[in-house]
């Protein structure tokens, strides 16, 4: 089988939670891929949630979806993403025989080989999965239906206070950060998923956060949903052994030496 890819050519990407994801998580995605030229992209993007018949509202809204979160868009999206695209397929084990797990998500690939579509598999599911995760981001990104990534840390409790603003596109995968309202600096965009990993690890009670941007002693983040969340106050441990809020006073601190 020809690893390399096909400029022009036509992908699609079929993508699956494992069996064993509850609804409302559950989902199916296609992405079906033209690559018109080296730096023309376009996709037909779709993504259905599955098995929700039985689900009362509640249920649903409860876990941060909507009653209505079937999704799909028509258009082009940053060449860059033909290089990431490029770059997961050629370095993948790829399979013609297809594997079902009950603890894996499902992934299939269909290609033209010798003018015939077929579909094979990649072996390396895990890493599939985060590229399909991080392009969904992008091609959301670039519909308009989602705002690339922020998150400010507030420390009024340092000496001189400091505020650190992050910023990131998946479109694009720029990811920069700046201090005090000071210039960008371009960071790693491999240090993204550790900041989210972090960050998000806490719990965050919305009920606790405040609307307007802080002034009293504290540490606060906001995520961009016009929100300001005080770490011990609306960011809490999420067990009583956890260390969650160190570890994320413990990443800002670095990041701002």
């Amino acid at each position: 089988m020809d690893k390399n890819i096909q400029i022009p050519g036509f992908y699609i990407i079929r993508y699956q939670t494992a069996p064993v994801v509850p609804a409302p998580f559950a989902n199916f995605q296609t992405m079906k891929l033209q690559l018109v030229s080296e730096d023309d992209l376009s996709v037909d993007f779709s993504i259905k949630y599955t098995d929700r018949e039985d689900l009362e509202e509640d249920e649903i809204l409860d876990e941060g979806f909507t009653m209505d979160d079937d999704f799909s868009w028509k258009g082009a999206v940053p060449a860059n993403w033909i290089k990431e695209f490029e770059k997961i397929y050629t370095s993948s084990k790829i399979i013609r025989q297809r594997e079902e797990k009950e603890f894996e998500d499902f992934v299939e690939i269909e290609i033209e080989e010798n003018d015939k579509r077929v579909t094979v598999y990649p072996v390396d599911k895990e890493r599939w999965v985060y590229f399909l995760q991080e392009f969904m981001q992008a091609i959301l990104e670039t519909s308009g239906r989602e705002l690339p990534f922020e998150l400010t840390y507030l420390d009024l409790d340092a000496e001189p206070t400091s505020e650190v603003a992050l910023k990131a596109s998946f479109a694009t995968k720029v990811f920069t950060m700046s201090e005090n309202g000071g210039t960008n600096k371009l960071l790693d965009w491999g240090f993204l998923q550790k900041v989210m990993d972090t960050v998000y690890r806490a719990e965050f009670v919305y009920e606790n956060a405040s609307e307007t941007k802080p002034k009293k002693g504290g540490k606060y983040i906001y995520t961009g949903d016009q929100l300001w969340y005080q770490l011990g106050v609306a960011v809490v441990e999420t067990t009583a052994k956890s260390k969650d809020l160190p570890m994320i006073e413990s990443l800002f601190s670095k990041l701002v030496r």
